[in-house]
């Protein structure tokens, strides 16, 4: 039997054609495929790119975050609001109810808030705020109504009362060898500040009592403002840095022209105020239109959510530490200026730099010019000629020192421009003030004077001079007295009261420069708030009957070199804790308290909050939106 091998059928013209349809279908959905991923991160870079332009955290406060979207969404409500004040301050320039000069100084004000690196910056601290406000309010049940958020809107709306402030203050000044004012001295100053007072409201012509406001001025020197010029502008009440009680004075005057009685501040210094315009509060009926036009109803509606929470929070807290029954304690306090130069260390933990002296001075300087000095030649005929001034000044005072502040002030015979307006009195300065300074003030410069104050063995009243000093002229000065360091001084009470040595009340009254010294100290009731938390607690951790430990308070500054933040001490405290009761405080106190309670609560709060910030993502923020405005 033969066998064959048996070949395989050949396959038929159909099944070839499915064999290449099933080909061109795997191809097909393996290029779908494809397709659908490369959409899909393409979609996901677009996406991502997205949420970290919009999304992406800036800030976290106690955890919740806030984005860029958020920030955005601010700083164009507060955009929108400036424009609008513009456009408000322009109205009543246009009316004539304000003047071109104010006009322009507001403008100036509102100008650079829009800075983009100032806005922005601004937009996130007020979103940061709002949320720990807002959680508190979560956590303690308060809620707002749509009434309350409408009623911030037209808060929002309105455009508080200005008026055009200048003021006039009396420092008083220790008699030595005095370190601190005594009663007589504040007599002195109370008297001094009554004749400034009486000599202007004698004078019924407006234009002859302008004058003689701003020559009183210049005669009480910067001392009246607290270091800032005696024609405040305009301005509205909360823009006023000043005692709290002057601001009222200030406010409640009835018309322009009028005068304020004399009101002695915190800070000791007797000061009277006058305004010579005033812009009253208005509406603006076009705000909200005009905000929600130029930025989001949302945004808006956000902003002045959080208005609404925080005047909640305010009215809850006004309830409790003000109106309210709470534990006070009747305390004396004893506080030490820091001093001009009194800088810290954090590596040394070294506060204050030293003795303090105070002198009066004059400078004589060649040329009369004392900005001058430092480029002239030392063989140059006009130092020889300011010597000789100089010493004709010397012999002089030597004969009759009384003189000495009359001539100071008379700006033909000083060329000195910083202490003259004060008969050359300068405040007391530590050793590096009379040098270059140190990281929280700059110094005078004046090596060679510092050299002799510092010697010892100066009697008071004694006249030093004429001393060189290149970089500005011949300086002659009065001595009229040293002391240790604050912190030194502070310490040695401190001993003194522990050890029964000295009254409380009479150390108060000797050393104390707080301006209830004269007083023994006697701060009355203490309340919660109504002190700086550091204050407070030492105050309510110390034993009744008791003189608590030395309280050094720190602030921070910036160095004047370099913008730096630098620690420097705010003043120095001993409190006696003599009663403790629970009460409610009486009408006079609940309107102390109404301005500082909050405040010092907020920042207490704000204290205790984890915030953190992303301050590079804030400023490319702020950087884009500057762009984007240059190209428009």
């Amino acid at each position: 039997m033969t066998f064959r091998t048996r070949q395989p059928a050949k396959p038929t013209r159909r099944r070839s054609r499915q064999i290449d349809t099933r080909r061109s279908i795997y191809m097909n959905l393996s290029f779908g495929l494809a397709v659908v991923v490369a959409v899909a991160v393409l979609g996901g870079v677009v996406f991502a790119n997205w949420s970290a332009d919009h999304w992406a955290t800036v800030s976290t406060v106690n955890g919740q975050t806030i984005n860029k979207d958020a920030i955005r969404a601010r700083a164009a409500v507060d955009l929108a609001r400036y424009d609008r004040e513009l456009v408000d301050y322009g109205k009543l320039e246009h009316q004539g109810t304000i003047s071109a000069t104010d006009f322009g100084n507001l403008q100036t004000t509102v100008t650079n808030n829009e800075v983009p690196a100032t806005l922005y910056q601004n937009a996130l601290s007020e979103l940061q705020g709002e949320a720990v406000l807002q959680q508190y309010a979560d956590k303690n049940g308060i809620s707002v109504t749509d009434a309350q958020i409408n009623a911030a809107i037209q808060q929002d709306a309105s455009i508080p009362e200005m008026r055009h402030v200048k003021i006039i203050g009396v420092a008083p000044s220790p008699t030595a060898p005095a370190t601190v004012p005594t009663d007589s001295d504040m007599l002195t100053a109370l008297a001094k500040v009554q004749t400034d007072l009486a000599a202007i409201t004698a004078i019924t012509d407006p234009t002859a009592r302008a004058t003689k406001w701003d020559d009183t001025f210049t005669a009480e020197g910067t001392a009246g403002s607290s270091g800032t010029t005696g024609d405040l502008g305009l301005t509205s009440k909360d823009g006023l840095n000043l005692d709290p009680n002057l601001a009222d004075a200030i406010f409640g005057l009835k018309k322009v022209g009028d005068i304020t009685g004399i009101i002695k501040g915190s800070d000791g210094i007797f000061r009277f105020a006058t305004v010579t315009e005033i812009v009253p509060a208005s509406n603006d009926s076009g705000w909200q239109a005009a905000i929600v036009g130029a930025s989001s109803s949302d945004g808006y509606n956000s902003a002045a959510h959080g208005a609404a929470v925080k005047q909640a929070i305010k009215d809850s807290v006004q309830a409790k530490y003000v109106t309210g029954s709470t534990t006070q304690r009747q305390v004396q306090e004893i506080a030490l200026s820091p001093g001009y130069g009194a800088a810290y260390d954090p590596a040394t933990k070294t506060p204050g730099d030293g003795d303090e002296v105070k002198i009066r001075l004059m400078i004589f300087a060649p040329n009369n010019s004392v900005s001058g000095a430092a480029a002239l030649a030392a063989t140059d005929p006009a130092w020889a000629a300011a010597e000789k001034r100089a010493q004709a000044a010397v012999d002089k005072l030597k004969a009759d020192p009384s003189q000495f502040d009359t001539m100071a002030k008379d700006t033909k015979t000083n060329d000195d421009t910083n202490f003259n307006a004060q008969g050359g009195e300068a405040p007391w300065l530590s050793v590096s003030m009379f040098g270059t300074g140190n990281a929280a003030q700059t110094g005078l410069g004046y090596t060679n004077i510092q050299a002799k104050l510092f010697a010892g063995g100066i009697a008071a009243n004694t006249i030093i001079g004429p001393v060189q000093e290149p970089s500005a002229g011949y300086i002659v000065a009065e001595f009229i007295g040293r002391r240790p360091a604050p912190d030194d001084r502070i310490a040695q009470l401190a001993l003194e009261l522990s050890a029964g040595q000295i009254d409380f009340s009479t150390a108060a009254k000797t050393q104390s420069e707080s301006s209830d010294a004269s007083s023994g100290g006697d701060m009355g009731w203490v309340s919660p708030y109504m002190l700086s938390k550091q204050m407070q607690d030492a105050i309510f951790a110390t034993p009744v009957g008791q003189v608590s430990q030395i309280i050094v308070s720190m602030s921070t500054s910036s160095d004047p070199t370099t913008g730096a933040p630098t620690t420097v001490i705010s003043g120095y405290w001993l409190f006696k804790v003599n009663a403790e009761q629970t009460r409610v405080a009486d009408k006079d106190q609940q309107l102390k308290l109404a301005k500082v309670v909050f405040p010092l609560w907020l920042d207490q709060l704000n204290s205790t909050a984890q915030i953190t910030s992303d301050q590079a993502a804030l400023t490319a923020l702020s950087a884009t939106t500057s762009t984007a405005a240059s190209a428009t």
